[in-house]
């Protein structure tokens, strides 16, 4: 049995099947849907009572938002959204955008959710993408993009009213109902309030006021008097009407509540007030817009600039993407291969949360690329990792990890030394876990991919010196003839994503940012090492062969910023290879090329992405955290009109820039973000003044 203390603990649905067929929560004693009628309970409950398709075809045609959000308690089977987005498919204009956000306690195993979802053949084709999507069973939010219809399912595994306080950008008294991204829709389908009263109450009632705007609707199989009753009191005007199959059923619009009373309640937020800290993570929505011209000027073209370049082309916006050099991924960017991976812990942590989280989203990222042949499959190989335990300390690792992980075959599989020969195709010496769904992507070749979006335009041979604003940005530069700078784009909106050059910009100047050399090998295919068919790391790493040669490395010098190529270090990188894998030395081998990068990490091993902060204003605003970390203070954070950041991802670009792309893209736009605040939080350039308030070195 799993340990309920590791970070990967999730109790799954205990499913029994009756004779007919249908699941049944062993937990709660109740059926998931009715025998042959599910699909049209749904229809009649959710998608009628919300009426999503009057919405869709009137709304959606005329209204400047160009997203639709629906909120689900009780994901299931995933019925209610696969029936959501085959009529978002039929009726919703191609451009717009379909947020689905559904918190899940306890989800089905992959098995049964492909055994229930056979009952429904109309379905098929969406079930078939949901099934090869669904994420590994593990706490968090999960993000499944299904690009052709621009339809996206948030699935957030664990406590629905934990999960859904998790998407409110503010925990604080003044700033909950502030919300920049709204649920436009209600689907409430937990199981029945008397067998599931833990779900049934004022927390989540409250948090769905927080979360709705004036007209969000709210519709409910039950007709329960305290569930009516719950609803009204939070602002909802509810009816009862005829159920399917039942005699009732209710359906609601928010509207505010009536009751000065009960205002106070939901701006007071009492469930969750305690340890509310300062609200510097968050801008005024009021004053902090989204640029109605949907343009955005990137600092970068390396993996941060092109992968946030395209988030937001994806979402319609034209994007100028600004390069230094001749080419883009000319930086740390500019591998042939690089590892998709990341590293396990035993403990939790937000640093394992985000680690993680970045790699889950990642994998379906790429295979995404894949299918919607945005990438071509000969740049990357989903051919597994096998991370050797060579060390005492990797060794103890190994077993730790084994005990918090041995029930997540898909995630991580621990082997012995002949089993890692094995799945390695070459001698190993030492017993490793092995990660199925990691393995290379050519970094190069993914910028170059995701920059032939029609939205994008690349500006090459352009080095931003200074950023100025006058109501909109002013990217300038300065031709080595001149002393005068001279601009080269405007925007309402600015990405920084130039890795350690971020620090030459009076804004983001103060990060604290790091750089770190490393240079890779590049090793001809010969002898045993023809055989190799996964990725391999110890102290450093060796990939399969591209194109007749493997990469081996990297070295990691702090502070060091020479892009000069090291004969001492291929030979680091030689026997780093040679002590963990002694099977691959053959006189044969021949070095056939290197390369240097300098990559940017922070002090706490994690990105750098949101808005930018005025730093001036963060030490004046939060100046009383020097004596009190837990001071009371009402400000938002002041930061920077549409400028945004993106850099640090150190040696994991490959991994962490997908998901802190998306989350740039949905902050821009104000919506539904792909991680929770406490992510968010953690990732935020604020972050770094604050703690230093908090120790009194500013």
């Amino acid at each position: 049995m799993q340990d309920p203390k590791t970070p990967y603990y999730l109790k799954t649905a205990d499913i029994k099947w009756d004779n007919d067929n249908v699941p049944t929560a062993a937990d709660f004693q109740d059926i998931y849907f009715q025998k042959l009628l599910g699909l049209q309970e749904t229809d009649y409950v959710f998608l009628q009572q919300n009426k999503l398709a009057a919405r869709w075809v009137k709304d959606l045609t005329n209204a400047e938002d160009q997203h639709f959000t629906i909120a689900e308690t009780g994901f299931g089977t995933g019925l209610n959204f696969l029936a959501t987005w085959k009529l978002w498919r039929e009726i919703a204009p191609k451009s717009w955008h379909l947020h689905f956000i559904s918190a899940e306690k306890h989800p089905l195993q992959p098995q049964d959710l492909k055994r229930s979802l056979q009952i429904w053949p109309e379905l098929q084709t969406f079930s078939q993408q949901l099934i090869a999507q669904y994420p590994v069973l593990i706490p968090g939010h999960h993000l499944l993009d299904f690009d052709s219809d621009n339809v996206h399912l948030h699935l957030l595994f664990g406590d629905a009213i934990e999960c859904f306080e998790q998407i409110r950008s503010s925990d604080h008294p003044l700033f909950g109902t502030a919300s920049q991204h709204k649920v436009d829709a209600w689907f409430l389908d937990g199981f029945a309030p008397v067998k599931n009263p833990s779900l049934w109450n004022d927390s989540l009632y409250l948090l769905m006021a927080q979360l709705s705007k004036t007209g969000s609707t709210v519709s409910t199989f039950t007709a329960v008097s305290a569930v009516r009753k719950g609803l009204i009191k939070y602002g909802f005007a509810v009816e009862k009407i005829p159920g399917f199959r039942k005699r009732d059923m209710l359906r609601g619009t928010y509207c505010e509540p009536a009751i000065e009373s009960d205002k106070s309640a939901i701006q007071s937020q009492t469930h969750y007030n305690k340890g509310v800290k300062a609200p510097w993570y968050i801008s005024n929505p009021e004053t902090n817009k989204p640029s109605p011209k949907k343009h955005v000027a990137i600092i970068g073209a390396g993996l941060a600039g092109s992968m946030s370049a395209y988030a937001l082309a994806k979402r319609g916006w034209q994007v100028t993407l600004v390069e230094r050099e001749d080419a883009i991924a000319s930086g740390a960017s500019g591998n042939s291969q690089g590892m998709l991976y990341t590293s396990f812990s035993p403990l939790p942590g937000i640093v394992n949360t985000f680690t993680l989280s970045s790699y889950l989203y990642a994998l379906r990222f790429y295979r995404n690329l894949v299918k919607e042949e945005v990438l071509d499959r000969k740049y990357l190989d989903f051919c597994g990792m096998l991370q050797l335990a060579t060390t005492s300390k990797q060794q103890n690792l190994y077993k730790s990890l084994k005990k918090s992980l041995h029930n997540h075959s898909d995630l991580v599989q621990f082997v012995n030394a002949d089993q890692a020969s094995k799945i390695a195709g070459i001698e190993i010496a030492h017993p490793a876990w092995f990660s199925p769904g990691s393995g290379w992507v050519s970094p190069v070749n993914l910028c170059h991919a995701l920059t032939q979006h029609p939205h994008i335009t690349v500006l090459r041979n352009n080095k931003i010196l200074s950023l100025e604003y006058d109501g909109k940005w002013q990217l300038n530069t300065r031709d080595d003839s001149s002393t005068t700078s001279r601009p080269v784009v405007s925007s309402d909106t600015v990405i920084i994503a130039n890795s350690i050059d971020a620090t030459m910009f009076s804004q983001s100047q103060s990060l604290p940012v790091k750089a770190i050399r490393g240079q890779i090998t590049r090793l001809s295919s010969q002898g045993e090492l023809n055989s190799l068919k996964t990725v391999i790391c110890h102290e450093g790493y060796i990939t399969p062969a591209m194109e007749g040669s493997h990469h081996l490395g990297a070295t990691f010098d702090l502070g060091d910023i020479d892009t000069g190529i090291r004969l001492s270090d291929h030979q680091r990188n030689l026997d780093s290879l040679y002590t963990a894998i002694p099977s691959a030395k053959n006189s044969s081998n021949v070095i056939n090329g290197g390369r240097v990068g300098v990559r940017c990490t922070t002090p706490d091993y994690l990105p750098i992405t949101g808005q930018l902060h005025d730093q001036q204003s963060f030490i004046h605003d939060y100046q009383a955290l020097r004596k009190n970390s837990n001071e009371k203070i009402d400000v938002a954070g002041k930061h920077y009109p549409g400028l945004f950041i993106n850099i640090a991802h150190g040696s994991r670009g490959l991994t962490s820039t997908p998901l802190c792309s998306e989350l740039l893209a949905a902050q821009i736009n104000q919506h539904c973000p792909p991680i929770g605040r406490n992510l968010i939080k953690a990732l935020s350039p604020g972050r770094f003044t604050i703690r230093d308030l908090i120790r009194n070195k500013r």
